[in-house]
């Protein structure tokens, strides 16, 4: 488990799943927290949780894909007054997704899938364990953390439904910028043209000393990213 501190605000990081960051992230003064892409079991997040008397608020969800929910169901009971929020269309879109994947890739690779444990747990994801969030979050929206207040960004193209979250000097970016890249827009309703914008928007509105905490792979800053990433930089026209 990797931590990290932004001014009084606390990250603390495991990487679950098939490869995908799930992020604690906590006012250590009012002791308000947000778990950010549940992916399996946390259980250092967790004990973090336990340890230093956390109230879990929220559970943030950057986008619908299984890879970065599925742990969701396990725990959720224990935290019964932390809101479920993600975006209405990433909801949406989980719900016909498995129909999708199994079209479009067919039988015989997803047969190959199943034989690995992780993609096996994700093809196999009853999305009804899901079950809907308590707030669809939407775009210019604002959660309370304790003395600091999270920003929603609607940021579309990996996926319909993909959401950021700013705070303070912090930006979850989930599979909307990596390190170097962006999320992938061969999936289902994932746009090429709408990535880009998103990722855009980022360079426009935030500084370049904004730390990205993103949804696969190492944190990095909007300023590397707007300077080198290799899928759209500040002048990217198209790849």
């Amino acid at each position: 488990m990797e931590s990290c501190s932004s001014s009084c605000l606390e990250v603390h990081q495991v990487v679950t799943g098939p490869g995908t960051n799930c992020y604690l992230l906590y006012d250590p003064e009012s002791r308000d927290a947000a778990i950010i892409d549940v992916a399996g079991p946390i259980d250092a997040l967790l004990a973090t949780v336990r340890s230093k008397g956390l109230n879990v608020r929220y559970f943030l969800f950057t986008h619908g894909h299984f890879d970065h929910l599925i742990g969701l169901p396990a725990i959720r009971d224990s935290f019964p007054e932390a809101l479920v929020c993600m975006h209405s269309l990433g909801f949406e879109d989980m719900q016909d997704r498995r129909d999708w994947v199994i079209n479009h890739f067919g039988e015989e690779t997803i047969a190959e899938w199943m034989l690995d444990p992780e993609l096996s747990k994700l093809l196999t994801f009853d999305v009804k364990a899901f079950n809907e969030p308590d707030m669809f979050l939407q775009d210019g929206q604002s959660l309370e953390l304790g003395k600091w207040v999270i920003r929603v960004l609607h940021c579309p193209g990996h996926s319909r439904g993909g959401l950021c979250y700013s705070v303070d000097a912090i930006l979850f970016t989930g599979d909307v910028l990596f390190r170097g890249s962006v999320g992938r827009v061969d999936l289902y309703k994932s746009s090429r043209d709408d990535q880009i914008a998103s990722v855009r928007r980022l360079y426009r509105e935030l500084s370049d000393e904004i730390i990205v905490y993103p949804g696969h792979g190492e944190s990095t800053t909007i300023g590397a990213e707007r300077a080198g990433n290799e899928q759209v930089s500040e002048t990217t026209i198209d790849l």
